[in-house]
């Protein structure tokens, strides 16, 4: 049994899991009141393993980081049409997010290889996946609160093709002497695919609603900016949901009052109108313009759930052309970034080759009418 719910936590594991970037070179060319900009990008992390290694079923590659450790994956196609203060447009995005104690993938791997203990042990788990998919269309504004200061709103309504949340957690313990597993582990799912006994018909696709703010500031060679994005609020109507409760040690008493032993897996099945909120992202940047030696930058952007994930870039105009590095620090993952006359071209990664546990692509194009 402990390697069945194992095996569910190995599950939780294979969705690709996220934080979402920015170009380096972020600014739109000087003077572009209108245009149109078609923009790819896809980042993939995960700390625990490499990422040609996820979705297989041999695990032996798996190496956890001390600490809470981060998956994530966000991709997205998008058109958009800038006109004076105004930005619409159409895009489609993926994103999800696995973060996971340290022990929670210590435990998987070993009941993986079929391992056990030598002494007695004990691991708190804890994992937790979000993740969703969908197309829709976006509107943002910009407006001029001061000479220096600037304020730009967003949103984006989608159509909901997939939205996906499982949860793991509670404790596990191991006793060498007699060679058995104890623990009390809370599982909870929502899936849009997920199927059991007497499903009652739902609704084919959901609804999101996303918002995000940004406060930029500049004064001479300094810039800086706040900005909170991606929060609000998912629906689907009759979304299946299932939660279970697995206790080695669950015990009640009858009406008579004699103890009785409770089944292992207890759960629930059920189907309702479904309303979450999405928590918001956050970044803050700031930057500074060094002359002749290009700008240099700093950015943290905070995840719910894991904590900050900051980076370090620098920018500089050679002629027509600008070029970005950039340096995520939690990522371990360096990134180039090309501009030229509205194309700009991103890629990034932590190592090249099969091991690489972080990647970072993008291509945009910009056309000034």
């Amino acid at each position: 049994m402990a390697a069945g719910w194992a095996a569910a936590l190995l599950a939780m594991l294979l969705p690709p899991a996220a934080v979402a970037g920015d170009w380096l070179p972020r600014d739109p060319p000087a003077g572009a009141e209108a245009a149109w900009r078609l923009s790819v990008r896809s980042q993939k992390h995960n700390d625990a393993m490499p990422l040609a290694a996820m979705g297989d079923d041999d695990w032996s590659a798996l190496r956890p980081r001390p600490g809470l450790n981060l998956a994530y994956l966000d991709e997205e196609v998008r058109l958009q049409r800038r006109s004076g203060a105004w930005t619409f447009g159409l895009l489609g995005r993926q994103y999800a997010t696995v973060v996971a104690s340290q022990a929670s993938l210590q435990l998987a791997a070993m009941l993986d290889a079929g391992q056990r203990p030598a002494t007695d042990a004990a691991w708190q788990l804890d994992v937790k996946f979000r993740g969703f998919s969908g197309v829709g269309g976006l509107a943002a504004r910009e407006w001029a609160l001061a000479p220096a200061w600037t304020l730009a709103v967003s949103t984006q309504a989608l159509v909901l093709e997939r939205w996906r949340e499982r949860s793991l957690a509670g404790p596990v313990g191991y006793t060498a002497a007699d060679a058995t597993y104890g623990f009390n582990l809370k599982y909870a799912e929502l899936d849009n695919r997920l199927e059991f006994p007497y499903q009652q018909p739902f609704a084919a696709h959901g609804a999101g609603l996303l918002l995000g703010a940004e406060l930029h500031w500049q004064q001479d060679d300094w810039s800086a900016s706040a900005a909170l994005f991606d929060g609000g609020w998912l629906h689907w109507r009759g979304m299946p949901q299932q939660q279970a409760t697995a206790d080695t040690a669950a015990q009640g008493t009858d009406p008579d009052g004699f103890p009785i032993y409770l089944p292992l897996v207890q759960g629930t099945n059920s189907q309702a109108g479904l309303t979450r909120r999405q928590p918001f992202r956050g970044r803050f940047a700031v930057a500074r313009d060094l002359g002749g030696v290009g700008r240099i930058g700093l950015a943290v952007e905070t995840l719910p759930g894991f904590g900050a994930l900051p980076a370090l870039n620098w920018r500089q105009n050679l002629g027509s052309v600008q070029i970005g590095l950039g340096w995520q620090l939690h990522e371990r993952r360096a990134t180039l970034a090309l501009a030229w006359r509205g194309l700009q071209l991103q890629a990034g990664a932590d190592r090249l080759g099969a091991q690489a546990r972080s990647r970072d692509l993008g291509l945009a194009w910009q056309i000034p009418l």
